[in-house]
């Protein structure tokens, strides 16, 4: 089910790869927080620059960097040990599990006691009763199966699917960004990963406003570097409705 921590076309791992979104006055926002500001993005002393030259000087091989920027492209470089930066042409994505693989089509899921209670609400239109139903049953699998199972993850999934119906906005996006990163660390067909992350695209353009909001959406342009490189008009319309201040 997992991928493979090797990218087959060069060897180099998969992990760590660094990811930076530029925001919309030019500061750069990495996993943790602000990056200072020494001379811009491109200054060869930007703090994320030194950062990904130090792993790659710590591991003895190259680290693999993704850029994000304002209109929504991605750049990418592989930060080698002695000090260079090199772009290259994309980083690999990882290979999807055929679509009819029978554990994400939810083969034995479906037979869940809770099941029923979800399915009553559904059709009830009952959304927050629906999302609660769904929370329990995601939580019995994990406990159940681990996080890194497909039943977790379908699971997760339609937790998500009802907290959207329930406007729900923090927690729409809180979860199909758990979605959308599991399914791609998972190798899952990805129609159904590419739907997650629009879905917590749409949900954060509804909810942007508090910190916790703010949170969700630093993390959320992250992953959409990382895992949707391509998809530029997603990762433009969180990058242009960011704050630059944050403590995310």
């Amino acid at each position: 089910m997992a991928s493979s921590s090797m990218s087959a076309d060069t060897g180099i791992p998969d992990e760590p790869h660094l990811t930076l979104v530029v925001l919309a006055d030019g500061t750069v926002h990495a996993i943790g927080g602000l990056l200072p500001d020494t001379g811009g993005l491109w200054g060869s002393v930007h703090a994320a620059w030194r950062l990904a030259r130090a792993e790659a000087e710590e591991l003895g091989r190259p680290v693999r960097v993704s850029v994000g920027q304002q209109d929504g492209t991605v750049a990418a470089y592989l930060a080698r040990p002695d000090g260079r930066l090199d772009p290259v042409a994309a980083h690999p994505q990882p290979s999807a599990t055929d679509p009819d693989d029978s554990w994400w089509l939810g083969d034995g899921l479906d037979q869940h006691p809770l099941l029923g209670m979800v399915r009553t609400a559904h059709r009830e239109e009952a959304w927050h009763a629906a999302k609660v139903a769904a929370g329990r049953l995601t939580a019995q699998v994990r406990a159940a199966l681990g996080d890194d199972h497909p039943h977790t993850v379908l699971a997760a999934q339609l937790e998500a699917y009802f907290a959207l119906h329930a406007r729900d906005w923090p927690a729409a996006v809180r979860l199909h960004l758990l979605v959308a990163e599991a399914r791609h660390r998972l190798s899952a067909p990805p129609k159904e990963t590419k739907r997650a992350l629009h879905n917590a695209v749409a949900a954060w353009l509804h909810a942007r406003n508090g910190h916790q909001v703010d949170t969700h959406g630093y993390a959320l342009a992250h992953v959409l570097v990382r895992i949707a490189p391509h998809d530029a008009r997603a990762l433009s319309a969180v990058l242009r409705s960011l704050p630059a201040v944050a403590t995310a």
